[in-house]
């Protein structure tokens, strides 16, 4: 499991090569993880501990440790969950259905809608991203059964807000998850220096985009903005690891193996269905 150090900062083995940061702290906010309210935090855990709901693989950021101690019991990832388990907690209703949107994909009237919290610096969204999601994407996405929203957060150091960032330009020219899937080839994590100036122009025009307009829209407002607007709606949800997939509104914590995003996005197709009836 990938661990976080206190600093808010990916740990040697991700950033030997860092890039210059973009920006300045004046143009960024960072949020100290470690002094999230632990209220809060301590309530995500509970409801993902006392309703053991699915954990896969996923990169976690320390929570509070008041949090963690209030959960001694903390369910082991590896561990199965209990098919007599109450059933998993709902969250706020957070999908945007935005037409507009660039960083989604999938029709707004789809009947699931998942939201999924990754980071470009987290090996198990690779993973997810370059095993699961073409799967997804061909079952339901293409019969307009789902619609996926992206937030893509900023927090494993540098690389990761140059990602995000660089997201969101591949965005502006509506190859946002073209630009997604070729930074997740293999499913493994691209080295931090393909996040230079240099290499991330060479990357959107391999993928037929403008590479100066590109770079431009990188440090524009508009790229920044969206990237904070996730990771604050990440912190008021408590999203404390990567990835994490709200399918309409339950939580799905981890890189799960395909037939488990299926068996989870069946049991809310059918509720849809027998709700029309």
């Amino acid at each position: 499991m990938q661990q976080i150090p206190e600093d808010h900062q990916a740990g040697p083995e991700h950033h030997k090569t860092a890039p210059e940061p973009r920006g300045t702290p004046e143009t960024r906010r960072k949020i100290p993880w470690l002094w999230v309210a632990p209220i809060p935090v301590a309530l995500i855990i509970g409801l993902l501990v006392g309703a053991q709901l699915p954990v896969g693989d996923r990169a976690p950021v320390p929570a509070a440790p008041a949090a963690a101690s209030q959960n001694p019991g903390a369910q082991d990832p590896g561990q199965e969950t209990n098919p007599q388990a109450p059933a998993a907690p709902e969250f706020p209703d957070v999908a945007r259905l935005d037409a507009q949107d660039p960083t989604a994909l999938g029709d707004v009237d789809a009947p699931v809608v998942i939201v999924a919290y990754t980071d470009f610096q987290c090996p198990y969204c690779a993973k997810w991203t370059a095993g699961t999601l073409p799967e997804l994407i061909t079952k339901y996405v293409e019969q307009g059964k789902v619609r996926i929203e992206w937030r893509d957060l900023d927090l494993f150091g540098d690389a990761s807000m140059t990602a995000a960032h660089a997201a969101q330009a591949a965005a502006m020219q509506g190859s946002y998850v073209a630009f997604h899937t070729h930074m997740a080839k293999g499913g493994s994590i691209a080295p931090d220096s393909a996040y230079s100036d240099k290499n991330l122009k060479a990357t959107a025009e391999e993928l037929g985009l403008d590479g100066e307009k590109f770079l431009a829209d990188m440090d524009s407002n508009q790229a920044k903005d969206a990237v904070q607007r996730n990771l604050d709606e990440a912190i008021e949800l408590a999203v404390m690891s990567t990835p994490v997939f709200l399918i309409n509104q339950t939580p799905f914590v981890g890189a799960q193996p395909l037939e488990n995003f299926v068996a989870a996005i069946d049991t809310e197709l059918q509720q849809a269905e027998g709700g029309q009836q």
